[in-house]
């Protein structure tokens, strides 16, 4: 009810603006009163929460926002916004094979191993879990990657747990779901083995 109510579809805003308008009109050709009332009734309900879903951020917007916050940290390589997104707990792989300052300090780099620019994000699906505290983005996105004189777009899909706590919703569990040319565990040993050049 409360995404409902701060988070609602737009189809429905223009069905009761639409509806108020006609109410409206059809109430001032017949000069009765109340469907000029209920006319505006209807608008002011569109008003109403059409305001609400602009200025109240629903949970849902929040993992959406963040979720887009931190696959622009990765295009950016900006390891200090990842560091606020993340979990205390974070990891990413199936078995938790990279820890949160190991996730940190790839995000600075995994652009430039990679070769990737311009990630764009083709699709988000966000699943509430039972209790309210857990949200799951399953992320699909392309990413344009230039490595070893080849380049093209690459495909990847992936899902993040986020939680809610104390500090807001945060990004605990990283794992790849398909990503071309290899398996979800030979990324990450890849990601894990990877040593900037210079160490």
């Amino acid at each position: 009810m409360r995404d409902f109510l701060f988070d609602t579809p737009y189809w429905l805003l223009g069905g009761l603006a639409v509806l108020g308008i006609a109410l409206w009109f059809s109430g001032n050709a017949r000069q009765e009163k109340r469907l000029q009332l209920a006319g505006y009734f209807a608008l002011l309900i569109a008003v109403t929460l059409g305001l609400l879903s602009y200025f109240v951020d629903t949970d849902r917007e929040i993992v959406i926002r963040r979720t887009r916050q931190i696959v622009q940290a990765v295009e950016n390589k900006d390891a200090a916004t990842a560091q606020q997104l993340l979990h205390p707990h974070a990891s990413l792989g199936r078995s938790a094979e990279m820890n949160k300052q190991q996730i940190v300090d790839r995000i600075g780099t995994a652009a430039d191993q990679f070769g990737i620019h311009s990630i764009r994000i083709t699709s988000l699906v966000v699943t509430p879990q039972p209790l309210g505290q857990e949200m799951t983005v399953t992320l699909a996105a392309t990413a344009n990657s230039t490595f070893g004189g080849y380049s093209a777009p690459v495909p990847s899909t992936w899902d993040l747990n986020w939680v809610k706590t104390n500090d807001g919703w945060l990004l605990r569990d990283i794992i790849p779901q398909q990503v071309p040319t290899m398996d979800p565990s030979s990324l990450v040993d890849r990601l894990k083995s990877f040593k900037p050049p210079g160490t």
